[in-house]
């Protein structure tokens, strides 16, 4: 029986992939803030990013390492700088312990000169990926959506509750969405290989942003007024509702990314699932309760 090690097998992308493991009739392992937390058959570990040796100890006799651990932005101390050590530290304790194959979720168009931390930080740890001497596959998604979502399904659920829904800039830059199940299958299948492996993983179809807020307010019936709004207006507005949600929203560099058009990317897709499929088959629920990102992953460093 093959063992394997998927950060966050408790957590949105983790528990896909690892679920996948589990019925191909893989032993998996996790590593979590609170081992405690965990229930079922997969087997958890600490995060020990003090004790190098003792975080090898959770990869020795594992074959492939499904890495899902980020930040999906700067809150107090914890930044993409330290995201960025310890992705390094996983993957040097993965090749530590003679783990055969990373599996790693990057980002799509990352780059070491980026003005956003999020993107400068994902390439930096890609890098750390390429030189820690196992094979590797790096997958790069943008904008997830099926299961526990966290961005398409709020926006569903601000157009529930909004009488006006503000779209910054002229909402003409593109979005090319994945199904988690998507990413999750081509992970797997990934794994299983031993070539090295960079691989954007968009969606089958795109939109413009501006096009797919209204295809969502029309597919779950609501009667939002949606509108262009200039960026400077359109901040404060995402604040006032972080406020009320005790959430952050949007981060002003998701924003600006998201104008400059990274949430898009060239290549094949990476499955077959359309949003607008999936949209129509669950227009009555989407987006009827909130997905707070704070509460849900922050604290464990497990955005993806």
């Amino acid at each position: 029986m093959a063992t394997d090690l998927v950060t966050g097998a408790n957590g949105y992308t983790g528990s896909f992939v690892a679920q996948r493991l589990l019925d191909a009739g893989h032993h998996v392992r996790t590593l979590t803030r609170d081992p405690g937390s965990v229930v079922g058959p997969v087997e958890p570990f600490p995060y020990r990013f003090d004790d190098a040796e003792a975080l090898a100890d959770a990869f020795r006799g594992v074959d492939t390492f499904y890495n899902t651990y980020w930040m999906r932005f700067v809150r107090g101390t914890a930044t993409h700088d330290v995201a960025v050590t310890r992705s390094r530290a996983l993957v040097t304790a993965a090749a530590r312990a003679g783990v055969r194959r990373v599996v790693h979720v990057g980002i799509m168009n990352p780059d070491v000169r980026s003005p956003y931390s999020y993107h400068r930080g994902k390439a930096l740890a890609e890098q750390a990926v390429r030189e820690a001497g196992p094979s590797f596959a790096i997958v790069r998604p943008s904008v997830l959506f099926g299961g526990n979502e966290v961005l398409l399904n709020n926006i569903a659920w601000l157009l529930r509750h909004l009488h006006v829904f503000a779209v910054p800039g002229d909402g003409r830059y593109p979005v090319r969405p994945t199904h988690v199940e998507d990413l999750a299958d081509l992970m797997v299948a990934l794994g299983a290989r031993d070539d090295d492996v960079v691989r954007n993983a968009g969606g089958p179809e795109t939109f413009e942003f501006g096009a797919l807020v209204r295809l969502i307010r029309d597919a779950i019936g609501a009667r939002a007024l949606v509108v262009d709004l200039p960026r400077a207006l359109v901040l404060p507005l995402t604040r006032l509702v972080g406020l009320v949600t005790r959430d952050v929203t949007v981060h002003p560099d998701e924003l600006d990314s998201l104008m400059e058009g990274l949430a898009s990317c060239d290549g094949p897709a990476a499955g077959s699932r359309r949003y607008t499929d999936f949209l129509a088959q669950h227009r009555e629920a989407y987006g009827r309760t909130y997905t707070n990102e704070v509460r849900r992953n922050f604290t464990d460093g497990e955005a993806h």
